[in-house]
This record gives structure tokens, sequence and C-alpha cells, in this order.
């Protein structure tokens, strides 16, 4: 009897242990397949990606608040790397310019983009903006002008804040329909005597698609379309990608 008793206890402490071990196992096989998907790919940076974009332009910076409209193209390529200060990489991007379609392509200027596990850095003529954030999320708030100086003339460039209004949505530009982007509201302020005005789409796999940006001022009670003001207009479309 003694003998029976043992082997039935036996027999639970081993049912008990096998239990376990299957527990163990789908615990671990629950860790492996608990994958972040952090969208790193609606900024990609390989080595020769280039975005080509249809820009319009209106500055007004004269006396008489006259405006000069330009209808130009622009390209941006990545290009080489480098270690900055901090040790971290970061990526040369080559801009080109030119008047139309049918002309030859002018280099520009070199701009430079850093990407980090959490963000995207991009220093546009030596001014840091903090572009996106991984991984996106409908309404997150970030400061994308904390590395800007606060002195003039940067003072325009206070007190913005970056928010995600769309988030894993389809968007269609020129001839192009994505299945997935993001758009980011940098900043959308206006009152009678300034408007500040950024917003840019990006699309998975691509990167920039659409931007508009604005930065006016003026002294007259007159609507921002057709008043007199100073400052710039800008919008890019993305015309050609690989």
């Amino acid at each position: 009897m003694r003998n029976q008793r043992q082997i039935v206890k036996l027999t639970v402490l081993c049912a008990v242990v096998a239990c376990l071990g299957l527990l163990l196992d789908a615990c671990k096989q629950n860790d492996n397949d608990l994958v972040i998907d952090f969208k790193r790919d609606y900024y990609p940076v390989d080595s020769g990606h280039y975005l080509v974009y249809d820009v319009d332009s209106i500055f007004s910076y004269s006396s008489d608040f006259s405006k000069d409209t330009v209808r130009y193209q622009l390209m941006e390529v990545v290009g080489d790397t480098f270690y900055d200060g901090m040790n971290e990489l970061n990526y040369e991007l080559n801009i080109y310019r030119r008047p139309n379609s049918s002309s030859q392509w002018t280099y520009d200027r070199k701009w430079y983009v850093k990407k980090t596990n959490v963000n995207i850095q991009k220093s546009e003529d030596d001014i840091r903006f903090v572009k996106v954030v991984f991984p996106p999320a409908n309404d997150m708030t970030w400061n994308g002008n904390i590395y800007v100086p606060t002195s003039d003339p940067y003072r325009m460039f206070q007190n913005w804040e970056y928010r995600y209004e769309k988030v894993d949505e389809p968007y269609q530009i020129n001839s192009f329909n994505f299945d997935s982007s993001v758009t980011v509201m940098c900043v959308n302020d206006s009152n009678f005597v300034s408007k500040h005005l950024r917003k840019e789409v990006y699309a998975k796999h691509v990167g920039l698609v659409f931007e508009e940006f604005q930065l006016k001022e003026k002294q007259f009670p007159e609507a921002w379309d057709t008043g007199r003001w100073t400052g710039f207009s800008i919008q890019k479309r993305l015309v050609e990608h690989n």
C-alpha cells in the first residue's frame, strides 16, 4: 500500500514537472515571437537613395512687398557616411537643383542626416531638426526643434510642437499611390501678424514625399494668400525616387 502511494505521488510530480516544462517552452516561444516594429523604414538612408521634387517657392523680403515666385526641381541623394563628435553615424545628403526636368543638375549644397534607434535628425543649412521619432503613433508629440538655437535669428522656431497627425495611412501624390505613410505637423500657428506652418509626409521605404513650409510676417489686416507680407512659402512634391 505504501509503495502504491509513493508511485502515485511520483506520477503526480512527473505530471507537474512536464506541465511546467511545457509552460516554460511556451513562454520562450512567445518571447521569441515578440518583435517590436519601430517602423524605421519610413526614412531610408541607403547609399545612393535619391528623391526628386517639384518645388514651388514664393519669397517676399522687399520694402514694397513684391513677391518672387520660382519653380524648380530639387534632388536629394544619400552619400558618404561619417562619425560625429558623439561617435554616432551620420549620412551626407547631397542636394542638386535644376530649373526644370529637361535641364542638367547643378550641385547646390550638402545637408546631413543622423538615424538613431529612436529618431531621425536632419541638418538643413546647419539647423538640426528632429524630423521623425520611432515608433510613430497617432497624436504622439515631441520637441523637433530641441537642437535649434533660441537666439536671433532663430526665435521663430521656438515653441513648436511636432505631432503625428496620421500614421500608417495610404497617401497619393502625383502618379504615386503609397500604401503606408505618416504625416507630421511640425507647426501650424497663425494669427494677425505671423504665420508659421510646416507639414511633412513620409512614405514607407521612400522617405519625404511632400512638404509645405511657410514663415510669414505682416503688419496689415489682409489675407495671407493675397495680402502684403514678408517671408517665404515653399511646397515640395515628389516626382521621382529609386
